[in-house]
């Protein structure tokens, strides 16, 4: 698998699996249409695999903001598609600090904690994002080799704020003008924002040393 190609949500994903030095990255906006789009251009630009690459949503519990994510499966509308093995051998699903469940796929944002707690109980998936299950279907049927490396942002006692559903725009970026909006509108959202920041950066963070540890020890390149 010399020509991997990536998918993220958003443009700071993007410069994170830089890192893992593939063939190409495309950026979904965190959208199910613009995830479509770009797994299709990724295979139109023929690569031998292709990652689903970024943050999730928590949805077990004790798995905390910052943990890092190599699933074996992905569970989509009831149906399971298995990872490539040797693609998550190769981002370092073996390392004792990556956590190996069920990934579940949603067609939204999940943001109450009383709905992720309901998902862990009908699924057992781990965590949740929306981008990964429409890897797996597409890289299924074209016979692609997928694999999952995300981590944690929100854990599954956070009720994300409103901004959250509108932050980002099209190309990946931060809404900036919808923010501001929805903060005037809604300023008792201030305090959850922030912390949800705080994990987002540590999250950020946890990925970043997670990567520059497999480079040093050759789990991605070898």
């Amino acid at each position: 698998m010399d020509r991997l190609g990536i998918i993220v949500g958003m443009q700071s994903e993007a410069r994170l699996a830089r890192r893992l030095q593939p063939a190409a990255i495309e950026i979904s906006g965190a959208t199910l249409e613009g995830a479509k789009q770009a797994v299709e251009r990724l295979s139109r630009a023929s690569v031998d695999g292709i990652i689903s690459f970024g943050f999730a949503a928590g949805l077990d519990p004790l798995l905390k903001p910052g943990t890092i994510l190599i699933p074996h499966s992905i569970h989509v509308q009831g149906q399971d598609y298995t990872a490539d093995h040797r693609l998550r051998l190769r981002l370092g699903a073996e390392n004792s600090s990556v956590k190996v469940g069920a990934l579940l796929q949603s067609d939204k944002i999940v943001v109450s904690s009383k709905e992720k707690f309901s998902l862990f109980q009908q699924t057992s998936c781990v965590a949740v994002d929306m981008e990964s299950g429409i890897v797996a279907r597409y890289c299924h049927a074209q016979n692609i080799p997928f694999a999952v490396l995300r981590v944690i942002c929100d854990s599954a006692k956070r009720d994300l704020p409103p901004l959250a559903c509108m932050a980002l725009s099209q190309q990946g970026g931060l809404n900036i003008n919808k923010m501001l909006g929805s903060i005037f509108s809604q300023p008792s959202q201030l305090s959850s924002l922030i912390c949800l920041g705080a994990e987002a950066t540590f999250a950020h963070w946890r990925l970043d040393r997670f990567l520059e540890k497999f480079q040093t020890e050759n789990y991605i390149y070898s």
